[in-house]
């Protein structure tokens, strides 16, 4: 079978409040969300699963309405900061020389009351959840960028959490048989060539 394991769309940086912990997505997300939808559209899929938080459903929804799918939620593809009373978008954190970034390429998830083998044991026995049920079939996972890193890094073999930097809507391709699994590309992008991603209006914050 195929994985196509899809990072939500952008997050709203403006959200307050209780939303603050579980944000939707930016007007920017939502148009990240439809061409990353309309690029998949003539994939012959079979599911799509979604982690519980918002900024992964409301990506998978736009994605299921272009496929014809509803997506299912798993609550264990939900992102490390799952229970964090504050979303962090970690452009953010990297660029204002945030302490807790630094943490988190040292594998250190103690700001969000995890550890990385707790959290890639979780992730990866959902993976192996969904690969049991689809033989020969392609799903569309919709999650986050620890959650990418986590499965992928188990994959090839990689000591630390962080492999690679997902960007928004980015996608990897993965082939599970039932004694190996092989990663086929890692991060596609080719859906958001000519769209503004913010990098600028990132920077601009952390001056």
């Amino acid at each position: 079978m195929e994985l196509v394991l899809v990072r939500h769309a952008e997050p709203d940086r403006k959200a307050e409040g209780p939303a603050r912990a579980n944000p939707g997505l930016s007007d920017r997300g939502r148009e990240q969300a439809t061409r990353v939808a309309d690029y998949l559209a003539t994939e012959d899929v079979a599911a799509i699963y979604t982690s519980p938080l918002l900024r992964a459903t409301e990506t998978a929804a736009v994605i299921g309405r272009a496929v014809g799918l509803t997506p299912v939620v798993r609550s264990d593809l939900a992102e490390f900061d799952r229970d964090a009373a504050e979303y962090l978008h970690f452009e953010d954190l990297r660029v204002n020389n945030d302490p807790r970034y630094e943490a988190f390429l040292r594998d250190d998830l103690t700001a969000w009351g995890t550890d990385v083998p707790s959290f890639r044991k979780r992730v990866t026995a959902e993976f192996d959840r969904i690969i049991e049920a689809h033989p020969g079939e392609q799903v569309l996972v919709v999650s986050h960028g620890g959650v990418a890193n986590a499965f992928v890094g188990g994959l090839i073999g990689a000591g630390s959490l962080t492999i690679h930097e997902p960007g928004y809507t980015g996608f990897a391709r993965i082939r599970a048989g039932r004694t190996r699994r092989t990663l086929v590309s890692l991060n596609e992008t080719p859906h958001l060539r000519g769209v503004d991603l913010g990098i600028r209006a990132v920077r601009a914050q952390g001056a």
